[in-house]
């Protein structure tokens, strides 16, 4: 069963944020995910919204999105992520 990665959050500096998702990219494709959708909130139809940015990447399975978000290569951009935006990372599978 697929799970999904989904990132919420608000850009802080584009060009780090820029660089994050560069060194990111390759790191999702080789766990098996995939971009589904990356966009701003063009409009809150309800309630309030602090972090108006989204990306949702799809995995195979949840055990794919562990292994991604545990591994080595993806903890070592952490201080890259939290320079480029304020995040809400979550998994749903």
């Amino acid at each position: 069963m697929p799970a999904y990665f989904v990132a919420r959050f608000v850009i802080k500096d584009a060009a780090a944020l820029a660089a994050y998702s560069k060194k990111a990219g390759p790191i999702i494709t080789s766990f098996g995910g995939e971009l589904l959708f990356k966009g701003g909130a063009e409009q809150i139809l309800t309630g309030e919204m602090s972090l108006p940015n989204i990306a949702v990447f799809q995995f195979p399975d949840q055990k794919k999105l562990d292994a991604f978000y545990s591994s080595d290569a993806y903890r070592a951009l952490k201080s890259a992520r939290e320079a480029g935006a304020e995040m809400v990372l979550s998994a749903h599978g």
